[in-house]
Parts: C-alpha cells; structure tokens; sequence
C-alpha cells in the first residue's frame, strides 16, 4: 500500500493538537496506554508520530488516551495517483 505524506500530516496535527490541549507528555500518553496493554515508550510514540506512520490500531488507542470521540476529516487531502499499476 502506497504512503501518502498529506495522511501523515494529518495524523502528527491530529494527535500533536489533542496531546498539546490536554497537556499531556509522552510519558502520560504511554501510561494511559498501558492500561489498555498497548505497551509503548514515550520514544516509540515520539518517533511514530514524527514520522506520521502508525498502525490503525495504535492511532485509534491514542484516540481513545486523548478522550477524542470523533475526527472530522474535512481538513484532509488526498490526491490522486496516476500511473502503471504494480504487477504482483
């Protein structure tokens, strides 16, 4: 699956705001996550969402630590992409 640099974007903003709102560290976040086993250090995560690149089950724990309960998606672009297709 093609990577799409303007969803990682999306996702450091997302994540970056609620984490800033709420006044959290990484450390707080990781804690919070350990409650639900998800066992992550305040690096990983820092790393992760530096990159913009997570899995969707660790972006929907951190939903759920942040207390978010929606994402509006109306701030998110993506463009098309044209070309061959990859032979598998």
């Amino acid at each position: 699956m093609a990577k799409h640099a303007e969803v990682g974007h999306f996702i450091q903003g997302l994540i970056r705001t609620e984490k800033a709102r709420r006044k959290l560290t990484f450390e707080d976040i990781a804690q919070r996550l350990r409650q639900y086993g998800i066992h992550q250090t305040p690096s990983n995560l820092r790393t992760k969402l530096g990159r913009g690149d997570m899995s969707a089950q660790l972006f929907l724990a951190l939903m759920k630590v942040l207390e978010l309960r929606s994402v509006r998606l109306e701030g998110l672009e993506l463009r098309a992409v044209r070309g061959k297709r990859r032979k598998r």
